[in-house]
């Protein structure tokens, strides 16, 4: 579980900022919002961040995907840039290196990961694990610009053969990670591959709110051998009150039309793709149909009929489905999309009733009643603001000294959490 996540000059972020999953000392709902890591250890399940429009809440989310591609990528050659970007809107930020790192716990041990980076080199980056209270360093690695070359130290603790610490150095190269290196290098295993695997498989890519999840549902489904996923998925639904009795994945074949193979002739795969494709006659796809009850009656529909909402509380669901069964980090932004409040109430409780396991989301949101629920925990909720100057500005609720008896909802509306958009008069004189 992610425990800490801190970025300096990373797109709107100028000044070094910081989301935690530590929790307060208060506990309520405790047992439902957070999850023991290590024995005296526990760590929320759950972050949620309000803002304005820019004020840079997807922002924040980007940072933690941009760290996760650094861990992983392995770039094509050295002079392949790294992709940062900097904070733009000043001349010195520009120029300046980013920083980022994350604390998080795999095995009931402490790691903590940063990196220090431009568009063209990684000049640092550490990894230390807490074993104990004491931190051992796994290793460090710094870039000499007079050699223009990577040295890497590696820490007793590793315990890694000097042979294979060689290799991992010599595939490391100055815009590259040490993790991604060692993901290509065949040596023995250690601490290294608990840390890589953690984040090649647990820490997920943002899901943002313009990407469909139709492919994601069935793909999932077409896996359901044992029908778990479906029976999950139609309880869910009926729980939320949505009109559909059951639905059902099979194959759909469609003759190729000359538009369909004008397209398929420009579509981005292989040539004997292609081929092959045309050589049918024929597209296969995997269709959804819904049956709904009106009435006494039972009726089929198929899935392009259905309702944006309902395809993507359908995904949802099966996120859902994924979370409780696996331990994930999921990232979401605006969690909101085409889904009613009360439903997205419904999904985060389920979500925090049911959970036993380590997976974790952190979500961005507009909707401010969340904020006027009795179940939400206030050092669950950051906030997101800029400054004069354009830069983000992320500040938790549990930390703006608000009673416990005053409401966060009407508290943020009147401006009194985080400023508000300033609104000008809604008459516009179209001759000026």
């Amino acid at each position: 579980m992610i425990a800490e996540f801190a970025v300096e000059n990373f797109f709107s972020i100028k000044e070094v900022q910081r989301i935690s999953f530590e929790p307060t000392s208060d506990a309520f709902m405790s047992d439902e919002y957070t999850c023991e890591v290590k024995e005296g250890t526990r760590l929320l399940k759950i972050g949620i961040i309000y803002g304005a429009n820019a004020s840079g809440k997807s922002n924040v989310l980007n940072a933690i995907d941009f760290f996760r591609s650094l861990v992983l990528r392995m770039p094509k050659n050295r002079n392949e840039e790294t992709g940062v970007v900097p904070f733009m809107l000043d001349d010195v930020s520009r120029n300046e290196k980013t920083r980022l790192s994350m604390a998080f716990y795999i095995n009931q041990s402490k790691y903590v990961l940063g990196f220090e980076l431009d568009e063209k080199y990684i000049y640092s980056e550490t990894l230390i694990v807490y074993d104990s209270i004491r931190p051992a360093k796994l290793y460090s690695r710094s870039y000499d610009a007079s050699t223009d070359s990577t040295s890497i130290e590696f820490g007793a603790n590793l315990k890694m053969a000097k042979k294979s610490q060689d290799v991992i150095s010599g595939n490391t190269i100055n815009n590259c990670s040490v993790l991604a290196a060692f993901g290509k290098s065949n040596v023995e295993r250690t601490k290294l591959n608990d840390v890589y695997d953690y984040f090649a498989n647990q820490v997920k890519k943002v899901l943002f709110p313009r990407m469909s999840l139709l492919r994601y549902v069935k793909s999932k489904l077409e896996n359901d051998k044992n029908g778990d996923l479906k029976k999950f998925i139609l309880n869910f639904l009926k729980a939320s009150d949505f009109n559909i009795e059951d639905f059902s994945l099979h194959e759909d074949e469609r003759l190729i039309t000359s538009e369909m193979e004008r397209l398929i002739q420009n579509a981005p795969i292989g040539e004997q793709a292609k081929s092959e494709m045309l050589g049918r006659g024929k597209i296969t796809n995997m269709e959804l149909t819904f049956t709904h009850k009106a009435g006494t009656g039972l009726y089929e529909l198929p899935e392009e009929f259905e309702s944006n909402g309902t395809m993507r509380f359908l995904g949802m669901a099966v996120i859902l489905n994924f979370l409780l069964k696996t331990n994930r980090f999921m990232p979401i932004d605006e969690i909101e999309t085409s889904i009613h409040y009360e439903l997205l109430a419904y999904f985060l409780k389920v979500f925090l009733a049911s959970s036993t396991g380590t997976s974790q989301m952190l979500l961005t949101t507009h909707d401010i009643n969340l904020l006027n629920e009795d179940f939400i925990r206030r050092d669950t909720i950051w906030f997101t603001d800029k400054d004069e100057c354009g830069q983000t500005k992320i500040v938790r609720l549990s930390s703006l000294g608000l009673h416990k008896n005053l409401s966060p909802y009407n508290a943020y509306r009147q401006g009194k959490l985080v400023k508000l958009p300033f609104l000008e008069s809604q008459y516009i004189n179209l001759d000026d």
